[in-house]
């Protein structure tokens, strides 16, 4: 009788290989508290060149000479309120804690929405902090930043307003003598202008110059039969040019709730944003308060 045998054969498994991207020479630039980057004209009055920088307790980091070099950046877990600097597990308001993003005059409803500013009525939460911020001249503009939008600013943030938002043009309508009448006239003009930033948009390219003084010429037109106090700023167009070596084609964006270290390439820098080779973006200013370590290759 012939018995049928199973044989086995022994096989030897080959192992696989992955490739790593060792990194060395890190060197660290910067760890702590992050806050929205600030910049200095390297430009004119009217065309705007900004160099940025993020403030630390060392110093400024410039940002402009880390386009690209190699950067890695790494969220330890942590979020410190940027005003009582207490420890929190969210960011509200783009780096508040609860307590102060209720309390707090630097994120009372009329920041988003002027028109419900009611500091002319003698009411919010710091009167004080009001009379110099709400309670003085405050310019409407048009900018193209991603498209054009009409939007409200106080006359000391011109033209920090524009670089943060990315504009690459912009022009003064009106001059308004507080917020809430800034923000009526804002209103108004959200019925033939758009109001928000296209942010996607703005960071895939520069935006096309258009005949801004014709634009605002419709925007007096809308609002002068109206009756809301306000003066006609003057007609200068001003423009802004960004450290952009290359423009992302699509946008991807860093979280570093869901991702706490990313490393790329810097390639350039508009608005609060830096942009990454690959096609990712980091907005600073969304991450305020997030404690950070960054890192450029040597």
């Amino acid at each position: 009788m012939r018995v049928k045998r199973t044989c086995f054969i022994k096989t030897t498994e080959i192992p696989t290989f992955t490739t790593l991207k060792i990194r060395i020479n890190m060197k660290t630039l910067f760890t702590g508290s992050l806050s929205k980057m600030q910049f200095t004209n390297a430009g004119s009055e009217l065309e705007i060149k900004p160099e940025y920088f993020i403030q630390s307790d060392s110093g400024k980091l410039h940002m402009n000479n880390l386009i690209g070099k190699e950067i890695t950046i790494r969220y330890d877990g942590k979020i410190n309120c940027m005003s009582c600097g207490k420890l929190t597990k969210k960011s509200y308001g783009q780096g508040y804690c609860y307590p102060c993003f209720i309390s707090i005059p630097q994120t009372e409803e009329c920041v988003i929405r002027p028109e419900l500013c009611r500091a002319h009525e003698g009411i919010a939460r710091d009167m004080e902090y009001a009379k110099k911020h709400c309670l003085t001249d405050q310019y409407i503009y048009l900018a193209l930043s991603g498209g054009l939008k009409v939007g409200v600013t106080r006359y000391h943030q011109i033209p920090t307003r524009w670089v943060d938002q990315g504009a690459n043009f912009a022009i003064k309508l009106a001059i308004a003598k507080n917020r809430h009448t800034a923000g009526v006239i804002e209103v108004s003009l959200k019925q033939i202008f758009a109001d928000k930033t296209n942010w996607r948009k703005m960071l895939t390219g520069n935006d096309n110059e258009i005949p801004l003084m014709e634009q605002k010429a419709k925007a007096i037109e809308h609002i002068k039969d109206r009756d809301i106090e306000f003066t006609e700023a003057e007609n200068v167009i001003y423009t802004i040019s960004y450290p952009v070596e290359q423009f992302p084609t699509k946008v991807t964006s860093v979280n570093f709730d869901k991702k706490p270290e990313y490393n790329g390439v810097l390639t350039g820098i508009k608005g609060q944003y830096l942009m990454f080779d690959g096609n990712t973006v980091l907005n600073i200013r969304r991450h305020g308060g997030y404690n950070i370590e960054m890192l450029v290759g040597e």
